[in-house]
């Protein structure tokens, strides 16, 4: 049983030198850069892999890396959510006010868009959507930076009939 035991560290170590980076990069991003809150975080992953190590079937290096990954991340939110607990039950005043202020918000948006032609409104509503300007320029055939000349004339008419709202 011990020697079962020792190849199986041997294995977690040589696992552990192929995807530390992978787990360093994913909790760097997670602590914003906070290198000794980071440091932290991969002590915690590292911990969880271990745990779960042999549950991990002998995978190729890339389905390795995604399953470190996947682990990684939710060590990550496990973390976030003991350090951030629920603020407790939603009160129904503030959930009335929120609908009213997103009702009001709603209404300014469809009488500025009222103020606009049919195709400034599809113009506008593909960019929201997050269409690209040669997406948009195909679909109205015009150059793409005939896009951004419309956006920036479509933006300062509501801007202008914002003012008299």
């Amino acid at each position: 049983m011990e020697q079962h035991s020792r190849q199986r560290y041997e294995d977690y170590k040589s696992f552990m030198r192929r995807h530390q980076a992978t787990v360093w990069c994913v909790c760097y991003d997670y602590a914003h850069g906070d290198i000794p809150r980071c440091e932290d975080m991969v002590q915690e992953v590292w911990i969880m892999l271990w745990l779960k190590f042999d549950t991990m079937n002998s995978q190729s290096e890339w389905q390795q890396r995604v399953w470190v990954r996947r682990v990684t991340r939710s060590v990550l939110v496990d973390l976030y959510r003991r350090e951030h607990p629920p603020l407790g039950p939603i009160n129904a005043d503030i959930v009335e006010t929120v609908a009213t202020e997103t009702s009001d918000v709603a209404e300014r948006i469809d009488d500025l868009f009222s103020a606009l032609t049919p195709d400034e409104q599809r113009l506008m509503r593909m960019r929201l959507e997050g269409y690209s300007a040669e997406e948009i320029a195909a679909s109205f055939e015009i150059e793409p930076n005939a896009v951004y000349q419309r956006i920036n004339r479509i933006m300062n008419k509501l801007r202008q009939y914002a003012t008299r709202l």
